[in-house]
């Protein structure tokens, strides 16, 4: 109870703070000059700023990216994935993500701009990784075999390939490329699965085997 209630308080002034800054965005770009507009508006102190956002841009482009996650968690998103067969969830999860995403283009576009940008790469995979784990999640997956990586890699490249073919193309025809690059994407990931299936080895069974014998040349080990 002692907790709830700050933590609760901490993510509203998050989000409020957010939206005030994504007014700016589309004009100023995401960076220092568009956070201190949007607290400006606010009333916020640079102290109340701080506190709510310490690193800045990052932490808004941060907290607009898992807000457009929060539209998977929905309690409608729940009811519209029942009866669906797990490749229809997925395709159902990442054109809602990015529809949300995409709900405001000139804002998308500067935000994925901003993510574009070398040195925020390690925040925008780290953001990507957890948006492509809900979606794995919903759609009923929970396993933790020699998959769970590769599978939240394969949704994780093709939310940022549809994100990308969206926002060049724009308005409706934008997301009509956005729903056919998924709905092809995702059937290439189930004939790769398929063929998969069928083989004697996998292949993350060869890559570990092949790590492993790299390993003992190296360091002159013994084959177990």
């Amino acid at each position: 109870m002692t907790l709830s209630a700050p933590l609760s308080g901490l993510k509203a002034a998050e989000s409020r703070l957010a939206k005030a800054v994504a007014a700016f965005v589309p004009e100023l770009g995401l960076n220092r000059q568009s956070v201190e507009a949007g607290a400006r508006s606010l009333g916020l102190s640079e102290g109340e700023r701080d506190l709510i956002a310490p690193h800045g841009a990052a932490d808004i482009a941060a907290i607009l990216w898992r807000e457009h996650d929060e539209n998977l968690l929905r309690p409608e998103t729940a009811e519209s994935l029942a009866g669906m067969k797990i490749r229809e969830k997925i395709a159902f999860l990442l054109n809602t993500r990015l529809d949300a995403a995409a709900h405001d283009e000139k804002l998308a576009r500067r935000l994925m701009g901003y993510f574009a940008l070398p040195h925020h790469a390690a925040l925008y995979h780290r953001l990507l990784w957890q948006t492509a784990d809900i979606i794995w999640r919903l759609a009923g997956d929970t396993a933790l075999d020699e998959n769970h990586y590769s599978k939240r890699m394969i949704v994780s490249g093709i939310i940022t390939t549809a994100m990308m073919t969206r926002l060049s193309l724009g308005g409706s025809l934008g997301r009509e490329a956005q729903l056919e690059q998924i709905d092809r994407n995702i059937e290439q990931v189930m004939q790769f699965e398929k063929f998969k299936a069928k083989l004697p080895v996998k292949p993350e069974e060869i890559a570990l085997n092949l790590a492993r014998t790299l390993g003992r040349l190296r360091f002159g080990q013994n084959a177990a």
